[in-house]
């Protein structure tokens, strides 16, 4: 190359450019650009707060009988709906948070034997035996195995959607 402040320069090297021949390129198809805009409408936002607070409301009920692997099944069914992830993962989250965050915490606040077992079950696991390290360690347990779900059931369905 004759001149050497060119190398390393768009347009530098023409060696079989297609563009160049005269020969138009066949185009494949348009690469996916996620988006993290909001495309909620005010109806849709109420439809998710409905159900945000419905499956709260069955979580707590679970979880007053004991069913603690109702937030998998939760994930399950949220991520195998035809909703974008990001929505279904955030209904199911807060759902547990709160159905599960009431269902723990309010025994343990009234002075039932609940209190007393979460700072077993904290104190046993290495951490401070506090009821709310307990309840804390609970909630975390249920947001894993939402995230969990919610994952599995996006991999699952991928090419039905």
């Amino acid at each position: 190359m004759a001149d050497a402040k060119r190398l390393g320069k768009r347009g530098a090297y023409r060696l079989g450019d297609l563009r160049f021949s005269g020969r138009p390129q066949a185009r494949g198809p348009a690469p996916h650009r996620p988006s993290f805009g909001t495309r909620r409408s005010r109806g849709a936002a109420w439809a998710w707060l409905a159900a945000c607070a419905v499956t709260a409301a069955l979580l707590g009920l679970g979880a007053a009988f004991g069913l603690w692997w109702l937030p998998f099944a939760a994930g399950i069914a949220a991520g195998a709906a035809p909703w974008r992830a990001r929505s279904a993962l955030g209904l199911v989250l807060v759902a547990v948070l709160a159905g599960w965050g009431v269902a723990l915490w309010w025994p343990a606040l009234t002075g039932a034997p609940a209190g007393a077992t979460a700072r077993a079950v904290a104190a046993l696991a290495g951490l401070p035996p506090y009821t709310g390290v307990g309840v804390a360690g609970t909630l975390l347990v249920g947001m894993l195995q939402v995230l969990a779900a919610v994952w599995l059931a996006r991999a699952v369905t991928y090419r039905l959607r």
